[in-house]
């Protein structure tokens, strides 16, 4: 008499082949769909890996057409991968910087703008509203910033602004303009 886990066995045996079969035969369904994810992975990301990644998948889809062989595939898919990795995206990157000079972003976009405090801003502790959503803050000076007062972001730490009462200073060491609230 067979045990359960015996028959269990024998079907992951029989699968295996299976399975290998279908992929081998359907290598063309792989590499589609790899290629919509690392695409899509790509526009989360925005780093151009996953797109260069993308890419591969298209040469490894069109290589699906003309061969069988999966591990043919696979090698095109990694060859191309690590050559358009390491060719082509230091030149895409550098176009795209090039073409957007002194674009800053994310947390370097919010020195020096103008925020008000929430809570009482210490060298400790202290909420402050920039752009509209509540931050974490401490005071550069040291000096304790009381509720309401209107104070300038001087650098980013983590999830923490450090403020002042009063604007960063340029390169050339006058305090920026900025709107006021």
């Amino acid at each position: 008499m067979e045990t359960r886990a015996h028959a269990l066995a024998k079907a992951q045996e029989r699968s295996g082949p299976i399975m290998w079969e279908w992929l081998v035969e359907n290598a063309w369904l792989f590499w589609l769909l790899a290629m919509i994810v690392l695409a899509a992975i790509e526009m989360l990301t925005l780093d151009f890996v996953f797109l260069m990644m993308s890419a591969a998948s298209l040469l490894a889809f069109g290589l699906s057409w003309v061969t069988d062989n999966f591990v043919v595939q696979v090698v095109a898919f990694a060859l191309a991968a690590v050559l358009l990795i390491f060719l082509v995206r230091p030149i895409a990157l550098r176009r795209i910087n090039r073409s957007t000079p002194g674009t800053v972003s994310n947390a370097a976009r919010l020195i020096g703008l103008p925020c008000q405090v929430l809570d009482p801003v210490t060298a400790r502790s202290g909420l402050v509203r920039l752009e509209g959503d509540t931050w974490s803050a401490r005071s550069v000076t040291g000096e304790q910033l009381p509720v309401g007062t209107d104070v300038y972001v001087h650098e980013i730490e983590g999830a923490t602004v450090l403020v002042a009462p009063h604007p960063a200073p340029t390169a050339d060491g006058r305090p920026e303009p900025r709107p006021s609230f």
